[in-house]
């Protein structure tokens, strides 16, 4: 490479090879067929809403906290690989270059979300009579302004305490942000002259102070790692992925779940795969987000028998993926200390157990949008028979 910008491009070329191999297999029909009947109920039931929405409704609020929040996460993507710790260290005086182009690419990747939901908040701002389109048309160019800087003070801030308290740096800006776009949107938008001084005041302090720390190689490293790892965690529910790496967390606040037990016979299977499934990550997460997925969707869909397909195809999901999950791994397990033999059946009662949970869940979550009648409990029952039809359907000979 004759210049760090070449070593750049290089690995930008790289970057998004290895993304395009994976997404090629997330975005397919049927991911679009679900998008499609998702945003359409969405936007269906949003305009419902807007049609009844209250003038004094607090939409500016609204959008400054959701804007907000979007515009403070602002993690620096870099692209550094562990070997980078040693082979930059002659080159460090010289790392603005190669900062620059990532820099650049970390603001264009991230502009979307803050865009998408400010596109979502213009119907409620209108609908609200806050505002006008001239100022719609500056908070555009003041999300992209934001955005830039925010980017760069979050690099300056890892750079100049090693990545400690960055959540204290996001709640500053968040901050920052918020009330930026409120005081626009209200009657008062001279008042963001005042924020938007303190905000360029906290960027250049920050910009100051890493100038005298040396660049933490480890821990811009790690945050990359750990972007590619959710990145192929996501990728993973649709094919799967070599590079991707299981973590564990201890989760003591569930810790009642797992009540002490004798460790013999059934129930040491049971514990061993109640275990697993609390604390391995992956497993764990992918049950609560499908559940949250089939909540919101109870929540925001407004026909009973939509609900009742998309209730009832998350449940299947949720079923045959945990029961896989649970199956897969070649690595070494406690159970394979002891004559147990009935690990499939300690499966399907801890999947049960949860999809039970789930059911309930959505039970409670469907009630404050159809009442106290027929539909919410027959999600539950869908959520039941579903993942009850798939773990007959599955179970090993």
């Amino acid at each position: 490479m004759k210049n760090l910008r070449e070593l750049w491009g290089a690995r930008f070329v790289h970057y998004m090879t290895e993304f395009q191999k994976y997404m090629k297999y997330v975005v397919t029909g049927h991911l679009a067929l679900v998008l499609v009947f998702a945003i359409g109920a969405g936007g269906y039931t949003y305009s419902e809403w807007l049609k009844e929405v209250s003038p004094d409704f607090p939409a500016a609020l609204l959008a400054a906290i959701i804007i907000g929040a979007a515009l403070t996460f602002s993690a620096p993507i870099t692209l550094l690989k562990p070997a980078d710790s040693v082979y930059f260290l002659p080159m460090e005086t010289k790392l603005q270059l190669y900062f620059k182009q990532s820099l650049r690419w970390s603001i264009f990747s991230q502009l979307p979300l803050p865009f998408i939901l400010y596109i979502v908040a213009l119907p409620l701002l209108s609908a609200t009579e806050t505002g006008t389109k001239a100022e719609f048309l500056w908070l555009a160019f003041f999300i992209v302004a934001l955005k830039w800087i925010y980017v760069e003070t979050e690099f300056y801030f890892r750079h100049a305490k090693s990545g400690d308290w960055v959540w204290g740096d996001r709640a500053i800006r968040f901050i920052f942000a918020s009330l930026f776009i409120y005081f626009w949107l209200s009657p008062y938008p001279y008042l963001i002259i005042l924020f938007a001084v303190l905000i360029g005041i906290y960027s250049t302090y920050w910009r100051k102070q890493k100038q005298s720390m040396p660049f933490p190689y480890e821990h811009f490293i790690t945050l990359e790692q750990n972007r590619m790892m959710r990145f192929y965690r996501f990728a993973n529910y649709f094919t799967d992925v070599p590079h991707l790496k299981g973590s564990v967390s201890r989760r003591g606040w569930l810790g009642f779940l797992l009540p002490p037990t004798r460790l013999e016979g059934a129930d040491a299977g049971k514990y061993l795969v109640k275990r697993t499934l609390i604390r391995t990550d992956d497993i764990f997460w992918l049950w609560v987000r499908l559940t949250a997925i089939t909540m919101l969707g109870a929540i925001f869909i407004p026909f009973p028998l939509v609900v009742y397909i998309f209730t009832g195809a998350l449940s299947f999901a949720s079923a045959i993926q945990l029961i896989y999950a649970l199956r897969a791994g070649e690595e070494f397990r406690m159970d394979m200390l002891f004559p147990i033999n009935k690990r499939s059946k300690a499966i399907r009662s801890t999947v049960r157990q949860v999809q039970w949970l789930q059911a309930l869940f959505v039970l409670i979550t469907a009630l404050f949008t159809f009442g106290f009648g027929g539909t919410p409990f027959l999600l539950g029952i869908i959520i039941l028979a579903v993942s009850e039809i798939t773990l007959q359907a599955t179970k090993e000979k």
